[in-house]
């Protein structure tokens, strides 16, 4: 594995652990600062997706692209349907599901990431803007998971556990791809995982992410600001990289 991909895998780790220790010993007192990263992660992640990873997908595999692109889609749907943690619009509630199910969830959405990162990094020159779009949720995933697991009764040092299973997935989808794309159909194999990349990142950003910015308060146009930074930098970064 290539460095830049093995200190891709430790900055990922480095943000979901350190998110994910957070609430064990500092109590929040506002979520305005976490919502505003989550708002510019939503539009990093959809222009993201959009601009750059759908379209080099369709040069790789311009027949089936789209098959995959929905798979991508489908995927995170029916994983958040059943065991994925889910953002909450009730008073006083922030996610759907608890404990084990946050946990298998964000362990699954971070295997898909290290995929979505490594394909990225290896069959174009997206793998910086995908590591700071998954970078940007990160951290508020582990504080999420970890405030989760306090509420549902575990102790310090499950928790940190936990917290070091789901940092560790990142790294983990990582080492897979890598290792998958070693196939000698590369183009082929390549195509399919940007694919699925991509459709996973329209689900995250779109259902996700995107709806932390309609939310009625005195945020909301701080919120839609760093939505609209998001989608800049994306757009940016990719005149420079053409």
């Amino acid at each position: 594995m290539t460095l830049s991909l093995s200190l891709c895998g430790a900055l990922i780790f480095g943000a979901a652990f350190l998110g994910g220790i957070i609430p064990l010993w500092v109590k929040p007192t506002s979520e305005n600062h976490l919502k505003l990263f989550i708002s510019f992660g939503a539009g990093l992640l959809l222009s993201m997706a959009f601009l750059h990873m759908i379209p080099e997908a369709f040069k790789l595999i311009p027949k089936t692209f789209g098959i995959w692109l929905l798979t991508g889609f489908c995927l995170l749907l029916f994983l958040e349907r059943f065991i994925m943690v889910h953002a909450c619009e009730e008073h006083g509630c922030h996610y759907h599901t608890l404990g084990i199910a946050a946990f298998l969830g964000l362990t699954i959405h971070g295997i898909i990431e290290g995929f979505a990162l490594a394909s990225s990094q290896l069959i174009t020159n997206l793998g910086f803007l995908v590591l700071i779009a998954i970078l940007s949720h990160k951290a508020p995933a582990g504080i999420a998971l970890t405030s989760i697991l306090k509420m549902s009764g575990k102790k310090n040092n499950q928790i940190l556990g936990f917290v070091c299973g789901v940092a560790l997935s990142g790294p983990l989808g990582i080492f897979l791809a890598y290792w998958i794309l070693q196939s000698e159909d590369y183009q082929s194999v390549a195509g399919i995982l940007l694919s699925i990349s991509a459709g996973t990142f329209l689900y995250i950003g779109a259902c996700d992410l995107l709806p932390e910015i309609h939310r009625t308060d005195g945020e909301k146009l701080k919120r839609l600001a760093a939505f609209c930074a998001g989608i800049l930098i994306s757009v940016l970064s990719g005149h420079l990289l053409d």
